[in-house]
């Protein structure tokens, strides 16, 4: 999982080792407003994730053993520009190590990463669901 923009995802790397998430606040504490997982087709989902200061889009495509992760976070135009920048420096070694692609903009961060999927499309799913409940309870 990459660094500090994406703890407020943990659930979506935790779909793939089908473990659960009981974070209710994002890495800069903002509270967890509302979290949805639904599938799109048979091999993708996406899972949002919004809080009082961003929004974490995260699709996932699921071919074979293998997971396409796309996460696009969104910050409020009131989130300092510099808050965002230190968030991308922050993911851009981690996502070297990982072979993602990382951009940034000044109110967003989009990372591309493909890693091992060791659970089925339905289990990802499945989690990625209970992972939200989690979140906002």
């Amino acid at each position: 999982m990459l660094k500090k923009a994406f703890l407020i995802s943990a659930a979506a790397t935790l779909v793939f080792s089908g473990c659960g998430s009981d974070n209710s606040t994002s890495a800069s504490g903002s509270k967890v407003l509302s979290c949805s997982a639904n599938a799109t087709s048979d091999d993708t989902f996406i899972m949002e994730v919004v809080t009082e200061n961003s929004t974490l889009t995260t699709t996932t495509t699921i071919a074979g053993n293998l997971a396409n992760i796309e996460y696009d976070v969104s910050y409020a135009p009131d989130v300092p520009v510099a808050y965002v920048q230190q968030e991308c420096e922050a993911n851009k070694q981690e996502a070297q190590e990982k072979n993602a692609q990382i951009v940034c903009g000044d109110h967003s961060i989009n990372i591309k990463e493909v890693a091992p999927a060791n659970i089925s499309f339905e289990d990802a799913l499945k989690s990625a669901v209970n992972s939200c409940r989690q979140m906002i309870h």
